[in-house]
């Protein structure tokens, strides 16, 4: 049985994009590092557990009573912080470079012209683009999960609960949806853009905006802090100026809502912190991911089938 026309430009443009070397490096170095944070947690936690074992030895045999366990005292999620980081770094940037190519590589190399004398709708290309980009980037989330959920099997003093491994699995759900607002934006731009350069520099341009200059705005957040999991959570000042902006941009600051979704999710959010959006974070996520693909969506049903390359 063929192939549906959608099924077939989803998987066609993934291996395109995955030849890409550009695409490529930056999957790896996602990878990398997601594989640096969760070795750092696991050392930090081992290291800890062997302290404690050799510290619980010498009590016994001194008689005296043996304090409980630190690593129990705390949550195995939170050992898992880093990696909120570098799914909104690098995540997001290899995200915005697959959607870029995706539609980019076709503009470039001339295939545009051949698939508009064919019998194939612009709405069957779009769900393609779409599918393709999805499917890539539920990829690059299911690998950091699968990592994480390696990095608690070899840790023995570890033992996540049910509810803690659905908590992970939100995790890696709530860095799809992330990244692929990244990537719907860098889809909808290549398609829409008539130069690969502005393609890519406005969601790039965005993603800067979103991560950086929102959360000083809206939370008092300085460049470095907001890239740490922690110092990122700080409480907000209680002036008018970031009451108000809290307010009004707190819905558009999508780095802030998912840095208090992760810190949720990973039990790691300090008690008495709050989103500033009064809409919930991963509601706000969710409706981000929506627009986006609806951007993505008009784009590309809008592409014109009649050029083979950008129109200048």
């Amino acid at each position: 049985m063929a192939d549906s026309p959608v099924l077939l430009i989803a998987r066609q443009s993934a291996r395109f994009v995955l030849r890409e070397r550009t695409v490529a490096l930056l999957a790896t170095l996602f990878v990398a590092l997601v594989l640096i944070s969760a070795w750092l947690g696991w050392q930090a936690t081992a290291t800890v557990d062997r302290i404690y074992v050799d510290a619980a030895a010498f009590l016994q045999k001194s008689g005296q009573p043996v304090p409980p366990n630190p690593v129990l005292d705390i949550s195995p999620l939170s050992l898992m912080r880093n990696m909120s980081v570098y799914v909104a770094l690098i995540g997001a940037l290899s995200a915005i470079v697959i959607g870029n190519r995706l539609v980019g590589l076709d503009r470039k190399a001339g295939i545009l012209p051949l698939m508009g004398i064919r019998p194939i709708s612009r709405a069957a290309y779009a769900l393609g683009k779409i599918a393709a980009l999805a499917g890539l980037i539920l990829l690059l989330a299911l690998l950091s999960g699968a990592i994480a959920a390696l990095t608690f099997l070899m840790l023995p003093a570890v033992a996540p609960t049910a509810g803690q491994w659905a908590q992970l699995a939100g995790f890696i759900g709530a860095s799809a949806l992330y990244m692929a607002i990244f990537g719907l934006a860098g889809l909808g731009t290549g398609a829409a853009a008539r130069s690969e350069t502005v393609g890519l520099l406005v969601p790039v341009t965005l993603w800067l905006t979103l991560t950086f200059i929102l959360p000083q705005l809206t939370a008092n957040l300085n460049p470095t802090a907001a890239i740490n999991p922690i110092s990122a959570l700080a409480p907000l000042p209680s002036t008018p100026f970031f009451d108000a902006a809290s307010q009004i941009l707190g819905p558009f600051s999508l780095a802030d809502s998912y840095k208090f979704a992760s810190a949720r999710l990973l039990d790691y959010l300090p008690q008495g912190i709050a989103s500033p959006s009064f809409i919930p974070p991963v509601a706000d996520l969710v409706l981000a991911t929506i627009l986006a693909t609806a951007f993505a969506w008009r784009a590309l049903i809008r592409l014109s089938m009649a050029q083979g390359d950008y129109n200048v």
